[in-house]
């Protein structure tokens, strides 16, 4: 017979039952926390089942021998062979925790089960201890010393065998992780009775049930009313503060653990005067948080530095952000002045230009953080100042003929709008004149058109009838041209006609409604 199965005598079936009594155990475990006096968690808590990195155990009939667990099953206590031998055995369990450095380990709790038991009628006196890590594979002879017993392993009620056997090992391994252990090893045993074959057990490997937390991330996206960067400037005393907090446990079923964000902030060259605001209610992970600076916390012209952290329902907190700088100007930069040769400031007629016809416009203000322009008839345009920081020129065509006027406001780098100049001119009108030399023609008559020209240069014309297809004629020598239309329909009538010059430049359209009287 080979050795192993010697002092084991672990059936095949018994290696089956120990694998359906683990599941079946945690199963229970999970779903009955509540009957088993578990400590109430909320749902966000990672958990994990972690199994041993190293499992052994030792028997003092061959002491120097270690020896691994059978498909997950290991003898503890006295058990005895067909041949009469007797053999006394401990199980060591050693788990890794590296991984769990730095976090908050929320609760730990051992779970084992009773694979068979020798005598259901003797007391359970299994203990659960903790020794110090192997340097070796663990023997009878040369066995970790034992630091600490941690429970005796017990259920309620009289179940015999126990598929699991529970008990809270969360203060031991928060020290081990807190001393930077890379690993720590229980043993479980038979008590006083430990040479008593009545009291042997064979055990399922035990495995620790682990909830625990990391710290929340680092705040992102902080802004003071705009997103930071480099060299801000916020145009108020009150900016909005916000912050996006976010933590990275998610539970099994994708939950998240419920963030809050405290906010700091101070004048950049008095960080003694620093201020801070925790919000008062928590959200979920990769929410918004904004608070509004009171009145008087901030002044014009200083530079003020805004830093946020992250705190979770466990009282876990995230490191400080890094610092937003930004400084506060709520001063308006002065009004520009606006000019242009192609549209001269005033209501002389003709006026200049022409709908369409873009015009040169030369903004300029006195101010040291000139940030650009709004610019149009609301105001609706902006563009950034030129290189000497002080003005620009901007290219604007007029919508419409007659008087018209451009608002121009001066912005600062705060965006402060200055309160704005008016500058009013005259657009020339420049679109053709129609003459209809047969007002009274019928439907089937001819009716002859003349186009005159308002604009300079003008070498032909465009027009079309109603919703008909566009038709182009040359200009005479001076300009006009006449052409010859005939409805054949008595109707009310539409023409559009536009010009253009040598230059390519095109006037807006004209247009001429006419009636035309059935034939008599």
């Amino acid at each position: 017979m080979h050795e192993n199965e010697d002092v084991g005598g672990v059936s095949e079936h018994r290696r089956r039952s120990a694998r359906r009594f683990l599941t079946a155990g945690m199963a229970a475990l999970l779903a009955t926390t509540g009957a088993l006096g578990f400590t109430s968690q909320p749902a966000s808590a990672v958990s994990d089942y972690v199994e041993p990195v190293e499992v052994a155990w030792t028997d003092n009939s061959q002491p120097t021998r270690s020896f691994p667990a059978e498909d997950g099953v290991v003898p503890v206590g006295t058990w005895q062979t067909a041949a009469g031998e007797k053999h006394t055995s401990r199980a060591y369990f050693t788990f890794d925790l590296t991984r769990y450095y730095g976090q908050r380990i929320v609760s730990a709790r051992t779970v084992i089960g009773e694979e068979s038991v020798n005598d259901c009628d003797k007391p359970r006196e299994l203990e659960l201890w903790q020794t110090e890590n192997p340097v070796t594979a663990p023997t009878w002879k040369d066995a970790p010393t034992a630091i600490e017993k941690l429970a005796d392993l017990s259920v309620i009620g009289p179940l015999c065998p126990a598929s699991y056997l529970t008990t809270l090992i969360t203060d031991v391994v928060r020290e081990a992780i807190a001393a930077k252990q890379d690993k720590i090893t229980l043993m479980v045993r038979i008590g006083e009775h430990e040479n008593g074959v009545q009291w042997g057990r064979r055990m399922t490997t035990l495995g620790v049930s682990l909830d625990h937390n990391h710290a929340p991330n680092v705040p992102t996206d902080l802004g003071a009313g705009v997103a930071c960067r480099d060299d801000l400037f916020i145009r108020t005393t009150r900016p909005e503060l916000r912050a996006v907090v976010s933590d990275p446990d998610l539970n099994e079923t994708g939950g998240s653990d419920q963030v809050t964000a405290t906010f700091a902030w101070w004048p950049a060259d008095r960080p003694s005067e620093r201020t801070e605001f925790t919000f008062s209610s928590a959200l979920p992970s990769g929410s918004r948080f904004q608070y509004t600076v009171p009145d008087g916390a901030m002044t014009h012209g200083r530079t003020y530095a805004f830093s946020a952290r992250a705190t979770d329902q466990y009282g876990d907190n995230s490191d400080w952000s890094p610092e937003c700088r930004f400084t506060v100007d709520t001063e308006a930069p002065a009004d520009p002045s606006v000019s242009s040769t192609d549209y001269p400031e005033g209501w002389d007629l003709p006026g200049a230009g022409g709908p369409g016809i873009p015009g040169s416009f030369t903004f300029t203000a006195d101010s040291d953080d000139l940030a650009g322009f709004s610019y149009g008839a609301f105001g609706e345009h902006f563009v950034p100042v030129d290189a000497s920081g002080h003005s620009v020129t901007v290219s604007y065509a007029p919508e419409q003929s007659g008087p018209q006027r451009l608002v121009v406001h001066s912005v600062d780098r705060a965006g402060n709008f200055s309160d704005g100049t008016t500058y009013q001119f005259w657009v020339r009108y420049i679109a053709p004149t129609i003459t209809d030399a047969d007002p009274e023609a019928p439907a089937g008559t001819p009716r002859r058109l003349t186009f005159t020209p308002n604009m300079e240069n003008v070498v032909e014309y465009t027009y079309r009838l109603n919703g008909g297809e566009e038709i182009t004629v040359p200009a005479d020598a001076d300009g006009t041209a006449q052409v010859t239309i005939t409805p054949d329909v008595s109707d009310v009538y539409f023409l559009y006609v536009r010009s253009k010059t040598a230059d390519g430049v095109s006037s807006n359209e004209s247009s001429l409604m006419f009636w035309v009287p059935e034939a008599v």
